[in-house]
């Protein structure tokens, strides 16, 4: 047979078919999510990745990311949020904490969406009783509101360069600033958690924000000119300050279970926000 087989030109060796391709761990690459920003990128310093840019793109959390949100010693120091946010952002080049505040909850929102699904069941207390309600929020519509509007461009105009500007009305100096972003955030909650009062962390915020003062750029000048800032002026900048942030809410009608108080509250964020209510 193997003669016969050899003359006939039949080849019995069994045929092999093509191995399929070793998987490799490269080939797990985590989906990504498109988060429009509020902010349109505008604020941002010139040399920043988001200046001018109207999204930035997110991996969709991993297990890696739960062990960092249920890790108590960065829950504690306020860090646990901030490295889930450097691990998800793709553009390495991007910190977290230079988010602008809208976009830092923009990003946040979309991030709890995509790893456990757009209803979130939250406690959420009464503000007329302090009784705890359960209500489920709606993460996929998001309300955006603020941005300069036709009237608020007469006392605060975009400067550039991640600046506005505005005409104090006491002293007449001008004054340039920026908004606030996450570093600013997680400053207050430090302070908040020092027992610092809301006066003084509003002070040290302004210090940090206002980048001159008639064109002087100095902290010296800067620290004296916000620590002996007078009532109109103070009034007048916490107003452009409204007037020139974007704000992202989650809000829902609350009906108090004990009290029948009705009123919009928004979704409580915090590390909790991050962990499905089984």
């Amino acid at each position: 047979m193997g003669r016969n087989s050899d003359r006939l030109g039949i080849d019995n060796k069994p045929e092999h078919s093509d191995a399929p391709p070793q998987m490799s761990p490269l080939n797990f690459v985590a989906p990504t999510e498109i988060v429009d920003l509020p902010s349109k990128g505008q604020g941002y310093p010139d040399n920043h990745p988001l200046n001018g840019q109207d999204f930035i793109e997110i991996k969709y959390m991993t297990a890696k990311d739960e062990d960092t949100l249920s890790n108590q010693s960065l829950v504690r120091k306020g860090l646990a949020l901030e490295r889930v946010m450097q691990n998800i952002i793709v553009d390495p080049d991007i910190d977290p904490m230079s988010l602008l505040v809208c976009d830092r909850n923009a990003l946040l929102i979309k991030a709890r969406a995509t790893a456990y699904g757009a209803n979130y069941d939250a406690m959420v207390n009464c503000p007329k009783c302090a009784t705890a309600n359960m209500l489920t929020f709606d993460l996929m519509n998001p309300k955006v509101s603020g941005g300069l509007s036709e009237e608020a461009l007469n006392t605060v105009q975009y400067f550039g360069n991640g600046l506005y500007q505005t005409k104090m009305p006491g002293t007449k100096f001008t004054v340039k600033f920026r908004l606030a972003n996450g570093e600013d955030e997680n400053r207050i909650m430090e302070m908040a958690v020092q027992g610092k009062t809301v006066e003084y962390g509003t002070v040290e915020q302004y210090k940090q924000m206002i980048k001159s003062v008639e064109d002087f750029t100095e902290d010296e000048v800067i620290h004296s000119y916000v620590e002996n800032m007078i009532i109109t002026d103070a009034s007048h900048f916490k107003q452009v300050l409204r007037d020139c942030t974007t704000t992202v809410r989650i809000a829902q009608n609350l009906t108090c279970k004990n009290c029948s108080h009705e009123q919009e509250v928004d979704v409580p964020f915090g590390t909790d926000f991050f962990w499905p209510n089984l």
